[in-house]
């Protein structure tokens, strides 16, 4: 499923809407993939990743481009925090003026934490709705 959702989301998207951004949390590593418009921003995604992971750089696996037309991030820090919040299974899709986070509750407190993030991280013009794994 998430195999398929992943494909649909990348072709989807138009190459005029800016590139996608997604996160996985998965195999003891998490994956970054897409592009982001700074460095800046793709040190504190890569940096919140290994933090996550205590430290292991070697389990993250940073796709990420820099690419002035990638979608934007209002606060790189705020999604690095989702980024060392999230857990196995997880993955963020982000779209221009909307995306998902797959989540294994929607209720619990590390979801209420998370969906405050993702505000923050994209900023009140982009919706991004939690959806319970399968």
């Amino acid at each position: 499923m998430a195999l398929v959702a992943a494909w649909h989301f990348t072709a989807q998207t138009s190459a005029a809407a800016g590139p996608p951004l997604e996160i996985r949390w998965h195999g003891n590593g998490i994956v970054l993939q897409g592009a982001v418009r700074d460095v800046a921003t793709q040190r504190a995604l890569a940096e919140g990743a290994a933090a996550r992971l205590g430290g292991e750089t070697d389990q993250v696996v940073d796709w990420l481009d820099i690419v002035p037309s990638a979608l934007p991030v209002a606060d790189a820090a705020a999604l690095a925090d989702l980024i060392r919040l999230g857990q196995e299974g997880w993955h963020l899709q982000r779209r221009p003026t909307d995306g998902w986070l797959a989540v294994q509750s929607l209720s619990d407190e590390r979801s209420t934490k998370a969906r405050a993030l993702l505000r923050s991280a994209f900023g009140a013009d982009v919706s991004i709705e939690l959806v319970a794994l399968p």
